[in-house]
């Protein structure tokens, strides 16, 4: 998800996009899985919770990224608030993927007493390293400007979700030990390995192909790999809302490689998965499908 003002270190999404250019990600599926154990037990049916400031209360550092991206205009169609956002406006609106967040996460629980475990770190702490001429609180100015933000993040865009990602998930990409002393990524950083990550992937063509349509949900997995490498999230009329990939935490703690996402934790998880769970066909929006296709249109940078 390396300071730059102390030591130039650029973040690069290692092998991912030494292996990807964007085209090619836009063009065609994910290789798929290695893993032949894609079945997972209770997929798509149990709840995860995180722990505040994770990485130093829980002595552990993340292991794994999250990337998680909305299918927008099931995202519209999902509630009847959902409307009144500003992404879902009829000249924001697309049938295409959008950045949620990119989440720090562990590859496996954290004890944390009684419950079932931590799953992510959140609400962190500045760590001691973080530089003193860096912003720690909320800077609407990391976020790339202009249509880049527009096209790839509209909720960051237009609804103010930068600023609550980088609260939440952010401020954890910043703790690369317990102690805080070694650098991890500032919020500059941080912004541009998430918008560098979601630029690179793209929308699977399987995908946007089938926007108006519904495809089988062994189908829309494929698109990303396969159901080891990607959870989906439904609503109850198994209308695709979310997309989540996992990536290994690189050698320089930024994003690594693609890797299958676990099974406890993810995809188990019914936020994440419940198109797995509940969905032999999963509806694929198009944006004349939602009650949102007549809303007032907003100011963009286009």
């Amino acid at each position: 998800s390396r300071s730059r003002a102390r030591v130039m270190r650029i973040l690069v999404v290692t092998a991912l996009l030494a292996s990807l250019t964007v085209a090619d990600a836009r063009a065609t599926p994910a290789s798929p899985s290695s893993d032949a154990s894609a079945n997972c037990p209770n997929v798509g049916a149990r709840s995860h919770g995180g722990c505040d400031d994770g990485v130093r209360a829980r002595d552990r550092a993340f292991d794994m990224w999250e990337l998680a991206r909305s299918w927008t205009p099931g995202y519209c169609a999902s509630s009847k608030r959902a409307c009144a956002a500003r992404e879902c406006a009829t000249n924001v609106m697309e049938p295409t993927l959008t950045l949620h967040g990119l989440w720090p996460s562990f590859s496996t629980p954290v004890d944390f007493g009684s419950r079932d475990g931590c799953y992510w770190p959140q609400n962190c702490e500045k760590p001691s390293w973080y530089p003193s001429d860096a912003p720690w609180a909320f800077d609407r100015r990391s976020v790339p400007p202009g249509r880049t933000a527009e096209r790839l993040a509209p909720a960051w865009a237009f609804d103010g979700l930068g600023a609550h990602e980088w609260a939440k998930h952010g401020t954890c990409a910043a703790w690369v030990d317990a102690r805080g002393t070694s650098p991890g990524m500032t919020q500059v950083e941080f912004m541009n390995a998430t918008f560098r990550l979601a630029e690179a992937l793209g929308t699977p063509r399987a995908l946007t192909d089938a926007a108006g349509t519904d495809v089988a949900v062994e189908d829309a997995q494929a698109a990303f790999g396969g159901a080891a490498r990607v959870a989906l999230g439904c609503t109850r009329a198994c209308e695709l809302v979310q997309v989540v990939q996992c990536f290994a935490r690189g050698e320089d703690s930024g994003v690594g490689a693609p890797v299958d996402c676990p099974c406890v934790g993810v995809r188990d998880s019914r936020y994440d998965n419940s198109c797995a769970r509940d969905c032999p066909r999963v509806r694929v929006l198009a944006p004349d499908q939602t009650p949102c296709h007549r809303a007032t249109d907003v100011a963009t940078a286009r």
